[in-house]
């Protein structure tokens, strides 16, 4: 396997490490959880996971033709440095200089997204699309675009960072970016689960009878009529769907793939917020838009982090 990669998705608990063939083949795959998020404990639980990946497959890192990451992180410029993480409790850490260092080689470092977003456009649900727009709602919100081929990263490595898109302007919500108002604030689901616990401890039986709380408990709610619920859902989708119309008018991608933990967990969220980024959009944008789920499950962002680890090693021989 002399073109394979290695590619890395690191989470907020836990780390998959996969050797990867150049079709989008998983060839082998760990998985460790992440017990503390200290950085050097991170990069140490990544290299271990990587030279374990390895030797599944009998091979040697110098081997491979790259290394590639998506971490769940806001980054900044092409080095790999983490501005924020909020779920490892990062700001300012240079992770590509430190998985570098131990590993002995150049690291690609991509937020989890941007990977998933290039496995999904190269190997997956959007394979054909040129022009790819990824959005996953899990723990936080995050996205990903691919035009014209290529992946879009932005002058310093920010682009479609559109759960911190505002969607209230006064008063809004605290988020783990530091700002307040943005749309991960309301519907990520960590954000989302802290603000059904609040409202379940002030008088909303109907939630506490659903114990332990979670997203999905609110489309179970829905699905029985109960009124808050739908005015919660209502709200969401509002702001949702209102920040994927004004993606799909700027960018006018041909695929959307719209996935994560709270998309696949409340349906009936996902499609109001369709219905009114349809009822926003330009009309001429949607014409070729299509809509799809994510077809690489948990290993997306491996492979997707594989392939633009490839992708950069075939640019620069």
């Amino acid at each position: 396997m002399p073109e394979a990669a290695v590619g890395v998705d690191l989470g907020g608990t836990n780390v998959r490490v996969g050797i990867v063939d150049p079709d989008g083949r998983v060839r082998a795959q760990v998985r460790h959880r992440v017990e503390d998020p200290a950085p050097d404990r991170v990069v140490a639980l990544i290299s271990t996971g990587v030279r374990e990946a390895l030797q599944q497959v009998s091979l040697d890192l110098g081997e491979v033709s790259g290394v590639g990451v998506g971490a769940a992180a806001q980054l900044r410029g092409d080095g790999g440095v983490v501005a924020v993480s909020p779920n490892l409790g990062w700001r300012e850490v240079p992770l590509g200089d430190l998985l570098a260092a131990a590993l002995g080689r150049f690291v690609l470092v991509v937020n989890d997204v941007e990977a998933i977003t290039w496995g999904e456009a190269c190997f997956g649900s959007a394979r054909g699309h040129k022009n790819a727009l990824g959005v996953y709602v899990g723990t936080g919100v995050g996205g990903g675009l691919v035009m014209d081929g290529r992946l879009i990263r932005g002058a310093s490595g920010a682009a479609l960072e559109i759960g911190h898109v505002k969607v209230r302007f006064q008063g809004g919500a605290p988020c783990g970016c530091g700002g307040s108002g943005c749309l991960e604030a309301y519907l990520g689901g960590a954000n989302l689960t802290r603000r059904l616990e609040e409202q379940a401890d002030r008088g909303w039986p109907a939630l506490l009878e659903k114990a332990p709380i979670h997203p999905g408990v609110v489309e179970e709610l829905v699905d029985d009529s109960d009124p808050r619920a739908i005015d919660l859902f209502r709200e969401l989708s509002r702001d949702f769907g209102g920040v994927l119309a004004s993606a799909v008018t700027l960018l006018n991608p041909s695929a959307l793939i719209l996935d994560g933990t709270v998309m696949q967990g409340c349906p009936t969220l996902r499609r109001w917020s369709l219905e009114v980024m349809e009822a926003q959009a330009l009309g001429v944008a949607l014409q070729e838009l299509s809509v799809f789920s994510g077809e690489l499950g948990d290993q997306a962002g491996v492979i997707g982090a594989a392939a633009l680890a490839q992708a950069k090693h075939g640019s620069e021989t």
